[in-house]
């Protein structure tokens, strides 16, 4: 009894590698949208705490601690 080893079909190879490389750059693409997602909210965020530092300052001036 042998066992006879088939050679892999090279065309096959090519349509899984065109798989791989399309689902790199698809990933790839939603890196960078994740990361242009997370700049946004960064920014947010730091306009908030700008808005609260600004709140805070005039609420201080306002109420001046009498010493």
């Amino acid at each position: 009894m042998t066992v006879q080893s088939s050679m892999p079909n090279p065309s096959f190879d090519q349509y899984l590698l065109g798989n791989l490389r399309r689902a790199r750059l698809e990933i790839e693409e939603l890196g960078l949208q994740l990361e242009e997602v997370i700049a946004k909210l960064d920014e947010e965020i730091r306009q908030q705490q700008m808005k609260r530092v600004q709140q805070s300052s005039n609420i201080s001036e306002n109420n001046p601690v009498n010493g």
